[in-house]
Formats: structure tokens, sequence, C-alpha cells
């Protein structure tokens, strides 16, 4: 089974046979590359039975995003997510799911970058919208998630380098520390904790002191074992 690309106007469309049938829909790209990948996915889907054609009146944006928040149980989360979800309304309005396409994603990027927000930002905006149309897609809402072909902003470059003091820095800091604090200080210096999750919440029983190792059971970390 094969399919065909044709444009109109600058976008590509694509044309495949479902069901002894022909349809024709739009790839939502000028890139004829990208829209000849997207085309094979659609071709492969069918040959394997996977693919159902989408419902014929998708969502919103405005609207599933609702129901997008209305699944998210933690609260801190959905505070989270709701922010995100306002920031995508403000640029995109209350387009529907199935009118994203990628120069859309890159205009949003462009704008949010332009605003002078950050990109970790901007990446915690688009990692929304992805998981809103993962779950268009799941409930066959739409055709495919454009996100597998979104790249996501680069981060580290505007990461802030955390300052290790010196041991002289170590001396000045201990000399002027109030005595209750000084061991939590210590600690914190010698190990790296963090002061809130981590240091704060140390029991007893997470010290061996014989191999000189502290666990730490409440971090988000990968290094939840730290030795002294």
């Amino acid at each position: 089974m094969t399919g065909s690309l044709y444009k109109r106007g600058n976008v590509w469309w694509m044309a495949y046979m479902v069901n002894g049938r022909q349809r024709c829909e739009s790839t939502k790209t000028a890139n004829k590359t990208l829209a000849a990948k997207i085309l094979n996915l659609r071709v492969a889907r069918i040959i394997e039975g996977r693919f159902q054609l989408p419902n014929s009146n998708p969502p919103r944006l405005q609207q599933f995003s609702q129901h997008f928040l209305g699944s998210i149980r933690h609260q801190n989360t959905k505070k989270r997510y709701a922010t995100s979800v306002a920031n995508l309304h403000a640029h995109f309005g209350d387009c529907r799911l199935s009118d994203f396409n990628l120069e859309h994603i890159e205009q949003f990027k462009k704008a949010r970058l332009s605003a002078e927000v950050r990109a970790a930002t901007v990446n915690r905006d688009l990692a929304v919208l992805r998981n809103i149309l993962k779950i268009a897609e799941r409930k066959r809402l739409i055709t495919t998630n454009l996100f597998r072909e979104v790249e996501l902003l680069e981060e580290r470059k505007e990461r802030r380098q955390p300052h290790i003091l010196s041991f002289a820095e170590e001396e000045r800091l201990l000399a002027v520390c109030p005595e209750h604090l000084r061991v939590l200080v210590i600690v914190i210096l010698d190990t790296g904790l963090r002061s809130g999750k981590e240091a704060l919440s140390i029991k007893w029983d997470a010290i061996d002191f014989a191999s000189g190792v502290i666990r730490i059971k409440t971090s988000n970390s990968s290094l939840k074992k730290r030795v002294l």
C-alpha cells in the first residue's frame, strides 16, 4: 500500500486508502521531507490495522485543556499546569486541536522567547500541550500528535551554576553561624544535601556511622545515598 503527496498553497497534503476509499488529509507542514514522514507513518498504521478515523468534530483547546486539568489529582501539579494552559490560551486562542502544526509551535517558541521568558518555562508549556495532544490522539479525537517532530529548547545554558564554597569561605561561614545551626550547616556543606526535604528530614535510622553514609528517603534526586 502506498500514498501520495500533493501541494495546496504552501502546505503539503497526503492521499491514502482506508477501507477501500481514498482519504485526503493535510500534513499541516510546508516541509516536504516532514510531510513524507507523516504520510509513511499514516500508511504504516493502516497496514498494521491500528489506524482509525478521528472524530469528525475535534475539540477546541480551551474545552479539552480544562478536561486535562480535571484529570490531574495533585494540586501543586495542577496549579503549575494551569499556568501553562493560560499561556497556551493567550497565544493560540481557542483553536481546534486538529489545527496545530509545527509552524504554530515554532511561532509560539519565538514569541515566548522574545518576551524574555526562560527556555525552561517555554519547555514546560510545550510539555503540557504535548500531553493534551497525546490524550486527544489516544481518544482518537485527532489523527496524530505532531510533538513527535517537535524539538524542545536548550535549557542548560540558562541554568545558574552552583557556587561551591572554598575552605576559607566555609571557615568564615561557620565563624558567624549560630550554635544551634552549626551541625546542620556542616552536614549540608559536606554532603551537598538540600536544606528542605533532605537535610531537615534526616532521622537517626538513616545515618550509618560505621560506613559514613546517610540514606535520603524523601529526596527527588537520583543521589539518594550521600557519603560523609
